[in-house]
């Protein structure tokens, strides 16, 4: 059974829990009375001693939970006990309805709903967090009108020097009794956490995979010798630490997803040390409450090592993945999603379909795949198939006729060249009928016909295609074939564009303005409508035309402060609307009807921006701001 002890602040409650432990039968042989400030150290001494839970009261229990983790049983006033006390200080202060005032730490006093009523007193109570905010409480007490004070020795010592009557706490039988009942029954749940943390160290330490438990807070509580052994540290070094801080490369809102109950299971992907590990997490529930998780880590088998000669090698060609899904930044709750769905088809082997937009992620992705799958010492090898007629797509996918596996490299087709390893197409939509039907070849039988005459060439590759239109379209239209549309569309991932990603489009706007601000050695700012103005645009191009855009508003800027207007003007001139006048497809520039009358008339009046805005009916100061939001400025000198 797990021990109990008792730390209390008087001798005469030393008295009153000896005689209730006698007259209960409680188990308890550990009662001392202690100083506040040697709390800390009595609590540690009383667990040395064997002692799993610590009965105590107000300050005292709260320094103990604070500065350790031993268990702690906070004893409260019972409802009678606070009875008695107003009684008492009602006829110490000689009055009929007298006012009394309660100082204690919150951890110590009952429910006082309806005290006032059946005592026939006003009320008022003051919790403190500290014991040094005792005096200045009290005053304020009796600048209220309190007749008497009810508190522990520090609140009776600083009454006493400010002449207000007070009287201490003092505890009978009730609240002992029932602090060690509460005890008793810690105890047993003390003991049964031991009996299980005993059975889970017997399968933690015979698994041969690693495994971890935290709590609901996301703390560790135990490990195995795996786990051990991979991060370097033995359990008690990391007991009680974060396990974001110990793996940082676990999504920490996917674990918080277990710890809410938003999700009942998770399966991934991480890479730990140079390896790669499926990843699983499931909830511990008790009595309807999740009170912390299971993770296990499971090995995953490279189907190749590197060895130097190929590192080289692959290096050499650039066939390489350097993105790691931690590379990948995301504020935006739907790419979340999408990068753990991509984590997860990690642990697959088949192909997998990404939609996106030019200049989105779905490259990093693939890398990222790549580089978190059974394949990541292999080849990465990539291609753009796009505007290449069917000859050409056949010799860059397959090889030339005479290509085989033994010929120079030159001659291989990137399927060849991406042997063991992964092979991203990009612009799949746009691959012909007869490529479409190589690659089904390749991805059913893991194979490629050179001619009908010569043997095949036997491959293992894992295809990630990449598409900016939905293949089902190919699909309807007869150009993109109905088989291998339900292959490649089994693990299929679809990236919002960054307009839809307002984090996301913040974050890489202020990345990439400070990154172009050191290269140029710039010192600019974005005003808050310069930042709403780039929110507003549909960046099409998304993080390749923002890097690009931002390049060149750092590149021209002439002015510190770069506010919307600026920004406008130059989106405006950078991508126009095309459009048809005449017949003729031509650039048009927008600009609207104020934008153009606030530009004639600084011509006319030659800059002068006071005539402009008199004739406009405004002032100066709303005409300046006109003219930053249209991003006009005045070609003269003049104001």
């Amino acid at each position: 059974m797990a021990r109990i002890a008792i730390l209390l602040p008087y001798e005469d409650m030393a008295e009153t829990a000896r005689k209730v432990i006698h007259e209960n039968h409680y188990e308890i042989d550990y009662i001392k009375v202690i100083e506040s400030e040697n709390a800390v150290n009595e609590a540690r001494i009383a667990a040395e001693q064997g002692a799993d839970i610590i009965i105590a009261r107000g300050y005292q229990a709260q320094l103990i939970k604070e500065y350790t983790n031993i268990p702690v049983v906070e004893m409260r006033f019972h409802a009678q006990e606070i009875g008695l006390l107003l009684q008492r200080a009602k006829r110490l202060s000689h009055k009929e309805r007298p006012v009394i005032g309660l100082i204690a730490f919150e951890n110590m006093l009952c429910d006082l709903s309806h005290m006032e009523e059946l005592f026939d007193v006003r009320l008022r109570i003051a919790y403190v967090e500290r014991i040094e905010e005792v005096p200045d409480l009290l005053h304020g007490m009796k600048k209220e009108g309190v007749d008497c004070v009810i508190g522990g020795d520090t609140v009776n010592r600083e009454a006493e020097k400010i002449g207000c009557l007070s009287i201490k706490f003092k505890a009978t039988g009730e609240s002992i009794g029932e602090a060690m009942e509460r005890a008793k029954n810690m105890a047993y749940a003390v003991e049964n956490e031991k009996r299980n943390a005993a059975q889970f160290e017997t399968v933690l330490d015979t698994s041969f995979n690693g495994i971890i438990k935290i709590n609901s807070a996301g703390r560790i509580i135990a490990i195995n010798r795996l786990i051990e052994n991979l991060l370097g540290k033995n359990m008690e070094d990391v007991k009680g630490e974060l396990l974001y801080d110990m793996f940082p490369q676990i999504d920490k809102w996917i674990v918080d997803d277990i710890l809410t109950g938003a999700r009942e299971n998770c399966s991934s992907s991480i890479e730990v040390r140079g390896r790669n590990w499926m990843f699983l997490a499931a909830p511990i529930q008790f009595d309807g409450q999740i009170t912390g998780a299971i993770l296990s880590l499971h090995a995953i088998t490279e189907i190749v090592r590197k060895d130097r000669k190929l590192a080289n090698d692959m290096l050499l060609h650039g066939f390489t993945a350097e993105t790691h899904f931690s590379n990948i930044h995301t504020e935006n709750k739907t790419m979340r999603r999408v990068l753990e769905t991509a984590r997860e088809y990690s642990l697959s082997d088949s192909p997998v379909l990404i939609y996106g937009e030019t200049g989105t992620e779905y490259y990093q992705i693939s890398e990222a795949i790549h580089n978190n799958s059974i394949r990541k010492g292999g080849p990465f090898v990539s291609v753009n198939i796009s505007g290449l007629e069917e000859e050409k797509q056949m010799e860059l996918l397959f090889g030339s006729r005479n290509g085989t596996l033994g010929t120079h490299p030159r001659e291989k087709g990137a399927v060849i060249r991406a042997n063991h390893g992964t092979l991203l197409i990009k612009d799949i939509e746009k691959l012909t009928i007869q490529a479409q039907y190589q690659l089904l070849r390749v991805i059913l039988d893991g194979a490629v016909n050179r001619t009908d005459a010569l043997p095949m060439d036997n491959i293992d590759v894992r295809i990630i295609a990449a598409a900016q239109k939905n293949l089902r379209y190919g699909v309807n239209k007869g150009l993109f074939q109905e088989s291998l549309f339900y292959v490649l569309h089994g693990l299929t991932l679809e990236i919002p564009p960054l307009n839809r990603r307002s984090e996301d489009l913040r974050y890489y706007i202020d990345r990439y303005f400070k990154e172009f601000c050191r290269k140029y050695n710039k010192y600019l700012v974005i005003t808050e409508g310069g930042y709403a103005q780039l929110a507003q645009f549909s960046w099409q191009g998304n993080k390749l035309q923002l890097k690009a855009f931002l390049e060149r508003l750092v590149l021209t800027a002439n002015k510190r402060s770069i506010a919307e207007g600026t920004i406008r003007t130059l989106f405006g001139e950078l991508y126009p609307y095309v459009g048809e006048v005449g017949g003729e497809e031509k650039l048009v520039v927008y600009k609207t009807e104020e934008a153009v009358k606030i530009s004639e008339l600084l011509k006319k009046h030659r800059g002068n921006r006071k005539l402009a805005a008199e004739e406009l009916g405004i002032s100066t100061t709303t005409l300046w701001r006109k003219m930053n939001k249209y991003g006009i400025e005045s070609k003269f000198g003049m104001d």
